[in-house]
């Protein structure tokens, strides 16, 4: 598009049209540093999916796989924890969420012109998955860049015929399904696509060594997987729940697509605000090949999740549409390119910019301010160095011996297996079969600690030859209102038989 389509009364058009990639590098530097300093800054514990199952202390057993999830998430977060210590764990998800914007910005340059791309891009500050939820990494997080990968990745693949991007794909679809099985879906919708829209590809090569890649990055955590039974496709079964009867299916299927709608709904209100969305963008009467591109990649897992649902009676979770936006920008872009002309592009700066700030006001209120008000503290607030050097320095006084071994929930083992030194080994609800690096003659040689918060007793049997040792209060930081959390705790001393 031509300079002279820029509204005489834009301010910044002419500068934004000159570099869109100095924008979407203002994006990505806005959301490092914002959102991992404002997270870090008030955070005192780290983030539930940090310290519990799949986090930190799973991580640092490099295994193959868990009995929650595939290993990827978890050795990223542990290594980056290793590296940078807490910031390193806030800033592992920005990173995630940048690379995210830069292969959509990458992929819509392909589409359309640079600068529309880059408004493409800007638009996903207003989807809720790239705000809020992100400083919790976690298996979500982990796949929103490598979805965007494969998706950029396939276009590449479709137009060049080149066998490089046909490896990229593999690969990206290997490692994405490495963070989170729901990455299957997304796959699932590229085939659909290409049967639908690219059948001569399967006439070459590249499929096939797509397909190839992905299996060779997947082979030890596949081979793991038929040696523990497939535990993690269990538990996936059992977190999602399942809707019995045929007249709540529909209804999980439907809250599942408007969830999705609302969280991308500001950024929709950026596009409108910017004269960039109308009614008339709702009745475009044919797409070409890159416009049925970004459709079916953009709106086909969503779709295609619902069907699943929707069939085979299995409920959802509202969470596992977080990589499943990342074409919502782009989507909203070409739909209302009829508007291009008239738009205004310091309108849409400055509305992504209120957008970008009100999300990081939310934050603050949800993590900060509304549990303090509430008396009930958030997971980021509990005084887990105080709990860690407290346990540490009672078993040393029991036992004269390192802590090696913590056994408890999730949670609170985590906690204390987090912030000890040197860090010990989590033995989650003292089971072998969720924790197999923790072998019974490890357990018998080391010892074990053993902890529970009062009010959760009932989650798991305390293992015959733990001695009871009593309770332990402390106060929270911040939320006065609360009582003080109790933790009882047992003691298997070393060298028991």
């Amino acid at each position: 598009m031509s300079s002279r389509a820029i509204p005489q009364n834009d301010s910044i058009a002419a500068r934004f049209a000159s570099d869109p990639r100095l924008w979407v590098l203002l994006l990505c530097a806005a959301q490092l540093l914002l959102w991992t300093a404002i997270p870090r800054f008030l955070s005192m514990s780290l983030p539930l999916d940090v310290v519990t199952n799949g986090g930190i202390p799973w991580g640092n057993q490099w295994q193959w796989g868990y009995f929650e999830h595939p290993p990827l998430p978890s050795w990223l977060v542990a290594l980056w924890y290793d590296a940078l210590g807490d910031t390193g764990v806030f800033l592992l998800s920005q990173v995630a969420v940048a690379v995210t914007y830069v292969f959509v910005f990458l992929l819509g340059r392909e589409i359309m012109p640079a600068k529309w791309a880059a408004v493409g891009t800007i638009l996903l500050a207003g989807v809720y998955y790239f705000s809020i939820p992100t400083p919790e990494f976690n298996h979500g997080i982990t796949e929103l860049p490598l979805w965007a990968a494969a998706t950029f990745a396939y276009y590449k693949a479709l137009k060049t015929r080149r066998t490089a991007w046909w490896l990229a794909l593999g690969l990206a679809a290997g490692l994405g399904m490495l963070a989170k099985y729901s990455t299957a879906i997304l796959l699932a919708v590229i085939v659909l696509h290409a049967l639908g829209s690219a059948r001569q590809v399967f006439k070459s090569p590249g499929p096939y060594l797509a397909v190839a890649i992905c299996l060779v990055a997947l082979g030890p955590h596949l081979a793991w997987l038929v040696r523990n039974h497939f535990p993690t496709i269990d538990y996936a079964t059992r977190r999602a729940g399942h809707a019995h009867s045929l007249i709540q299916r529909p209804i999980v299927a439907l809250q599942f697509v408007l969830t999705q709608i609302l969280d991308i709904a500001p950024a929709l209100a950026i596009a409108a605000i910017g004269g960039l969305l109308t009614r008339d963008a709702l009745r475009r009467r044919a797409l070409d090949d890159d416009g049925w591109f970004l459709l079916v990649l953009g709106i086909g897992p969503v779709l295609l999740t619902a069907v699943i649902a929707l069939v085979s009676g299995l409920g959802l979770r509202t969470m596992w549409g977080v990589p499943m936006c990342n074409l919502a920008g782009l989507l909203i872009v070409r739909f209302g390119r009829e508007r291009w002309p008239a738009a205004s592009l310091t309108r849409i700066a400055w509305a992504a910019c209120c957008v970008f700030a009100l999300m990081l006001v939310a934050y603050v209120l949800r993590t900060s301010v509304v549990p303090e008000l509430a008396g009930k503290p958030s997971r980021t607030q509990w005084p887990d160095r105080e709990i860690a050097s407290a346990f540490g320095a009672a078993w040393k006084q029991k036992t004269h011996a390192p802590l090696r071994i913590v056994a408890g929930d999730g949670w609170l083992a985590g906690l204390i297996v987090v912030r000890g030194e040197p860090m010990p080994s989590v033995w989650t609800n003292a089971s072998f079969a969720q924790s197999p690096w923790i072998s019974l003659a490890e357990v018998r040689v080391r010892g074990a600690l053993l902890v529970r918060q009062i009010t959760r007793r009932g989650d798991f049997a305390i293992p015959a030859g733990f001695q009871f040792q009593g309770e332990k209060d402390f106060a929270w930081p911040y939320e006065k209102k609360a009582p003080a959390l109790r933790i009882a705790w047992w003691i298997l001393p070393p060298g028991a038989p």
